[in-house]
C-alpha cells in the first residue's frame, strides 16, 4: 500500500487484490426464500432445508414458541412451526438468522460499530415491512423488508474490510473508532450499491442501497420511501449508529410523499423500540 493514497483509496485497492467478498447470502435461505413464493410450496421440504442448519432450527422454533403464543401447545418440529407462523415469517426469520453471523470481526472497536449496524438493520427491516402493511401497501412488504435489512451494507461491507486489513497487517495504523465511522458514513451508499448490483439483486435493493440516504430520491419509489422514513425513525430513537431526538418525522418529505399521519409515525416508533428484542436476542 502505497502512504499517499487515502484510507478508501487502499481500501479499494485490498478489495481488488485479495478479491475480498462477503458471503452471498446463506444457500439454505435463498431457497427457502424461493420457495414461498408458490402458495403451493411443500411445507415438508421447507422444513427438511431448515433441519440443515441447527441456528434456522433454533430460531423458528424459538418464535414459534415465543410469549406471543402463550397457553397454546409447544411447538417442537419445524414443520409445525411453518404451519403456527406461516411461511412468509418463516422466511423472514430465516433470513435474519443467516445474515446476524456476518456482522462480526476480531477488531473490539469494529465489532462494537458492527453490533449497532446489525441491531440498525434489523430494526429497519422489521419497521419498514410494519410500515407498508399499516399504509395498506401490501405488495410491497416484502421489498420493503428485505431493502430494510440490506440498505446499509456497504457499512457492512466496509468494516469487514477495515478488519481483514488490519488483521492482516495491510495498514501500518489501527484505525479509530471514529475514523471507521466517517468513512462508513461517506462511503456506503456506493459500496453497498456495487455489491448487490455484482450479487445480481433484483434493482429495487440496489436502488434503496445507494438512494436511501442522498438529498435527492425519487418520490415514487414505494419501498425507498418506507426504508428511508424507517431508517430517520431509528435515528431518532438511537437504534444504530446515529442518534438525533431531534428529527421530526411528521415534516420529511418521505411522510409528505407517503401522506402517513402522525399517529402512524409514533405507532412505528414504539413499535421499533418493542421489537429491539429481537435484534439483541
Amino acid at each position: 500500500m502505497k502512504k499517499s493514497q487515502s484510507l478508501i483509496e487502499q481500501i479499494n485497492e485490498f478489495v481488488l487484490k485479495e478479491n475480498f467478498q462477503l458471503p452471498v447470502f446463506n444457500d439454505i435461505a435463498m431457497r427457502i426464500l424461493k420457495m414461498a413464493r408458490y402458495e403451493d410450496f411443500d411445507i415438508r421440504e421447507m422444513s427438511n432445508l431448515i433441519y440443515q442448519d441447527q441456528v434456522l432450527v433454533a430460531e423458528v422454533l424459538k418464535a414459534a414458541n415465543s410469549p406471543f403464543f402463550g397457553g397454546l401447545s409447544v411447538i417442537t418440529t419445524v414443520k409445525d412451526a411453518i404451519i403456527r407462523l406461516g411461511s412468509r415469517q418463516v422466511c423472514e426469520l430465516v433470513l435474519i438468522a443467516s445474515e446476524r453471523i456476518q456482522y462480526r470481526a476480531a477488531d473490539k472497536k469494529l465489532n462494537k460499530l458492527l453490533g449497532k449496524l446489525w441491531k440498525h438493520s434489523v430494526a429497519c427491516a422489521i419497521g419498514s415491512q410494519w410500515l407498508a402493511r399499516r399504509l395498506s401497501y401490501h405488495e410491497k412488504d416484502n421489498e420493503a423488508f428485505i431493502g430494510g435489512l440490506l440498505h446499509d451494507i456497504g457499512k457492512l461491507f466496509l468494516l469487514r474490510v477495515i478488519d481483514t486489513m488490519q488483521e492482516s497487517q495491510e495498514v501500518s495504523f489501527s484505525i479509530s473508532y471514529e475514523l471507521s465511522y466517517e468513512l462508513i458514513n461517506s462511503f456506503h451508499a456506493e459500496e453497498g450499491y456495487k455489491l448487490l448490483s455484482q450479487w445480481n439483486l433484483p434493482p429495487i435493493y440496489c436502488e434503496i442501497a445507494r438512494d436511501h440516504y442522498i438529498p435527492g430520491f425519487d418520490h415514487d419509489n414505494i419501498p425507498l420511501l418506507l426504508v428511508r422514513i424507517t431508517n430517520q425513525a431509528c435515528a431518532k430513537l438511537g437504534i444504530g449508529m446515529k442518534h438525533d431526538p431531534s428529527i421530526v418525522l411528521i415534516s420529511t418529505p418521505e411522510a409528505v410523499a407517503l401522506r402517513v399521519k402522525e399517529i402512524v409515525l409514533a405507532e412505528l416508533e414504539v413499535m421499533l423500540e418493542d421489537t429491539m428484542q429481537i435484534a439483541t436476542g
